[in-house]
């Protein structure tokens, strides 16, 4: 029964990896763009979509990773990386950090693969820094190094390429580079056009006609707005139609075509209106009330340039502000309202002023930090030189260890004859030396034990003294054979002491009792306590040190 239960359980197991596998099929063993397609649905509805799941996102994620590994197919595989990545860099909840941590593992691994998504990961790095970090140097060198990757890739094998060159061309832009904007334009809509594709088109005309209406090339200008507007027919996009119809008509204002701008812009604005593209809504409103300001029609003007001015307000840009509010300058001037006219002039100047304050302030923070990462590259370069120099000097280090090593064995194999000989000469006099000393010890045990018989049986008849001069003298050679001169080490130390003294340090070292030692010297207990008593008092020792301990540090 339990065998069969276990069976059961096992089997509907693989039937649920099997399911998860049939889930996930689909996007099995396609090409990059192939895969682009299956995988652009997941990734819209799930990873960017902040609302979603995250835990659910993660399982569905793992299992298409398992999929593709159990499938080796590394191209899902690195998809599946690529869709983690996203998810921590567009839910800001995540830190700057976790999202450069994610983005440095996900590069590794991509560059391990060697696989084209390496570049969209230098974009994604790109993006991070001059977006949310506003680290512009580091940011170009992602970018750059990214293009280096894309560049001479066709859109068919890296869908992902007009994405790239997209991103390094606003970067461009944002620093007023148009050439470099113009040039990797051109490349994004080379680009598609060779893949037969159109998505991206629109925008790509557009930036290029804003570019050349930038360096005052109205009809380069004019032939690139065309062509988006083109596009847009064609595809019946009327987003982009409405506004390649407002750039068209700004232009013509800038021309002072007026009759020619009034019909492009207002074509154009019940459109952007509808899509609500309010900075373009802001843009052509603003140059009708110009041109009504022109034709003397004030109150039209008024009211198309006040209601510019709050779709400007609602989008709080800068750059709104600068279209809008000279126009309102001349409205109240034209119009006899000085008061309306100075707040204007004094609005507009600001505006003005702190636009070029911001691009300066940009300018200013990426030549810095171009600096900083010349001084920071120099510093890794002296680090790394002084690493090579560390690591020539180790080398010769082990080199002259080798050698002294070669030599040390050379000479140990030479002189090992000799050292076994010495060290056998070394131990048998180490032996005899061994044998000699238990010799005098013995001798010493047996001197002190006949001198304390002889002792005990005179005092209890006579109550003399025993130890004579002659013993004395026997005593102490012995003393000193055993205690490797101790006793003299002891005079050298204390020069006063006296002979009775001595005599009580030798004893003492003996570690006899006080009894035995009056036997030996022939005195009454008490006098041995006191000779004690005057040599603590003569050598300064503390009360609270023992006398075994003295002795010990005498023979020091």
């Amino acid at each position: 029964m339990k065998l069969k239960t276990l069976i059961n359980v096992s089997l509907l197991f693989l039937l649920g990896i099997l399911s998860v596998n049939a889930q996930y099929e689909r996007f099995l063993h396609k090409d990059y763009r192939g895969r682009a397609k299956e995988w652009g649905n997941f990734w819209a509805e799930k990873t960017v979509n902040v609302q979603y799941d995250s835990a659910l996102f993660f399982k569905e994620l793992l299992g298409i990773r398992q999929t593709a590994i159990a499938h080796k197919d590394e191209g899902l595989e690195m998809d599946t990386y690529m869709g983690e990545l996203s998810f921590f860099l567009y839910r800001t909840k995540y830190s700057d950090q976790l999202a450069l941590s994610v983005l440095n593992r996900t590069l590794k691994i991509a560059q391990q693969k060697r696989l084209l998504q390496e570049a969209s990961v230098e974009k994604h790095f790109g993006v991070m820094y001059f977006h949310r970090i506003k680290n512009y140097e580091l940011a170009f060198e992602h970018f750059l190094r990214m293009y280096e990757l894309v560049k001479n890739v066709s859109k068919r094998t890296f869908p992902d390429k007009t994405n790239c060159l997209k991103e390094l061309a606003s970067a461009y832009y944002y620093f007023d580079d148009y050439p470099k904007t113009i040039e990797l334009a051109k490349a994004s809509i080379q680009s598609e056009l060779e893949a037969g594709e159109t998505a991206h088109l629109c925008r790509n005309y557009d930036l290029l006609g804003v570019c050349f209406r930038k360096q005052n090339l109205l009809d380069s200008s004019d032939y690139y707005f065309k062509m988006s507007l083109q596009v847009s027919i064609s595809q019946r996009d009327t987003s982009w139609l409405g506004v390649s119809y407002g750039e068209l008509g700004l232009n013509a204002f800038a021309r002072k075509n007026y009759e020619q701008a009034e019909a492009l812009l207002r074509r154009s604005l019940s459109m952007v209106k509808l899509k609500e593209e309010w900075q373009m809504v802001v843009k052509v409103q603003t140059a009708l009330g110009a041109i009504a300001l022109l034709k003397g029609k004030d109150k039209e003007a008024q009211r198309l340039l006040l209601e510019a001015k709050k779709y400007a307000s609602s989008q709080r840009e800068f750059e709104l502000y600068n279209v809008v509010y000279p126009w309102l300058l001349k409205l109240y001037v034209q119009t006899g309202q000085p008061q309306l006219a100075m707040m204007y002039s004094d609005s507009a100047d600001w505006v003005k002023d702190s636009l070029q304050r911001q691009f300066s302030a940009r300018k200013i923070l990426r030549a810095v930090q171009a600096n900083q990462l010349r001084q920071h590259r120099a510093e890794m370069t002296s680090i790394e030189t002084q690493r090579a120099l560390k690591e020539k000097e180790r080398n010769g280090v082990l080199l002259l260890l080798l050698v002294g090593f070669g030599l040390a064995v050379y000479v140990y194999q030479n002189q090992r004859k000799k050292h076994l000989q010495n060290q056998l000469i070394s131990v048998q006099q180490l032996q005899i030396k061994e044998k000699e000393l238990e010799m005098a010890k013995q001798q010493l045990q047996h001197f002190t034990q006949r001198v304390l018989e002889k002792n005990e049986f005179i005092e209890q008849l006579q109550g003399a003294t025993i130890l004579t001069d002659e013993q004395w003298e026997d005593f102490r050679a012995l003393f000193e054979k055993v205690h490797g001169g101790y006793l003299r080490r002891v005079k050298e130390k204390f020069p006063t002491l006296t002979p009775a003294e001595i005599r009580f340090i030798a004893l003492a070292k003996l570690q006899l009792s006080t009894k035995e030692m009056a036997t030996m010297l022939g005195v009454s207990p008490v006098s041995v306590r006191s000779i004690w008593s005057r040599l603590r008092k003569k050598v300064q020792l503390p009360e609270e040190e023992s006398l075994e301990k003295w002795l010990e540090m005498m023979g020091e």
